[in-house]
């Protein structure tokens, strides 16, 4: 994984420095997207700037995505670090619970051909409550 990200830097001509590695890191060891407070919480030897400018660098290099959570986002690790899935997302608790469906992507490349039309990215979120919240 780390070799991929190296490779990333690389081929943009941007540094990895130690903060840019630490926000990854933090990233990578968790199950669930993250909010940029909690991101920011993980990384308490990083200024909070530093760590918002690593994110926005990340989008836009493609290294996370991110996942719309009510008014704000959370962020996870986009392909090639972790594999495509889509949210559960429960209103009540804010919880996220990755979602992998052969079913869903079948679906999306049926419409998209029904249509005439290639896909190249698609992402779904199904708000609603958790057990155990229901």
């Amino acid at each position: 994984m780390e070799k991929e990200l190296e490779t990333i830097f690389m081929r943009s001509h941007l540094r990895l420095t130690k903060p840019r590695r630490v926000v990854f890191e933090v990233l990578k060891t968790t199950a669930t997207p993250l909010s940029i407070a909690a991101i920011a919480e993980s990384c308490a030897a990083i200024d909070r700037t530093s760590v918002y400018r690593t994110i926005d660098m990340f989008l836009k290099l493609d290294i996370v995505k991110a996942v719309p959570f009510g008014w704000k986002q959370r962020y996870e690790l986009a392909d090639p670090f972790k594999s495509h899935h889509h949210h559960l997302a429960c209103v009540r608790c804010g919880s996220l619970v990755d979602l992998h469906s052969p079913k869903i992507e079948d679906m999306i490349s049926s419409i998209a051909s029904e249509h005439g039309f290639r896909a190249v990215d698609h992402s779904v979120e199904i708000k609603g409550y958790c057990g155990s919240c229901r």
